[in-house]
């Protein structure tokens, strides 16, 4: 990861964790964290344009303040997480297992991306693309029962992949 990238995922994530930490309502885990203005159209150009357009609307709708944040210590007791789009296979037990916190395709809401990676070279069984994105701290036990669910394992914590991006982000001490 490039220096530019790294400043613009430090970026996302500390906007990611401040619009999440507004809009948290932990009764509603299917909606409160897909916020309608947020929602990436359907028909985007691919996967990296439509975490883009995530980010772009959740910048516009921040507000000024948002553009001036940075990235809490340790996350605010979130964790990031990791979903591998290719290897879904829409079974929907994460859905069930998380009262819709993921849905049925394994994803994240969209309110929580911060960024979709594709990587240069494939490690271990791990894809070469993948969208990460940030768990608040009061769904990190109802997200891990999805991770621990999903069978095909698309949807892992951060922490637990030998991805190239773990060893950044350690070094940069934005997890541990």
């Amino acid at each position: 990861m490039d220096s530019q990238t790294l400043a613009e995922f430090k970026v996302r994530l500390a906007q990611t964790i401040y619009w999440c930490k507004r809009h948290l309502q932990f009764s509603l885990p299917s909606s409160c964290l897909r916020t309608p203005e947020l929602r990436p159209r359907v028909l985007e150009e691919n996967r990296r344009c439509a975490v883009e357009s995530v980010s772009h609307a959740r910048e516009l709708h921040g507000g000024l303040e948002i553009r001036k944040i940075s990235i809490p210590d340790n996350l605010d007791d979130g964790r990031l997480l990791v979903y591998f789009p290719d290897f879904d296979l829409a079974c929907g037990a994460a859905e069930l297992e998380t009262d819709g916190y993921f849905d049925v395709n394994n994803v994240p809401p969209w309110d929580t991306w911060v960024t979709y990676i594709q990587d240069s070279h494939k490690v271990d069984l791990h894809d070469t693309e993948y969208l990460v994105s940030w768990v608040p701290p009061e769904f990190v036990a109802l997200a891990d029962k999805g991770v621990h669910v999903n069978p095909e394992q698309c949807i892992q914590w951060l922490t637990d992949t030998p991805l190239d991006l773990v060893a950044v982000l350690r070094r940069e001490k934005i997890i541990t």
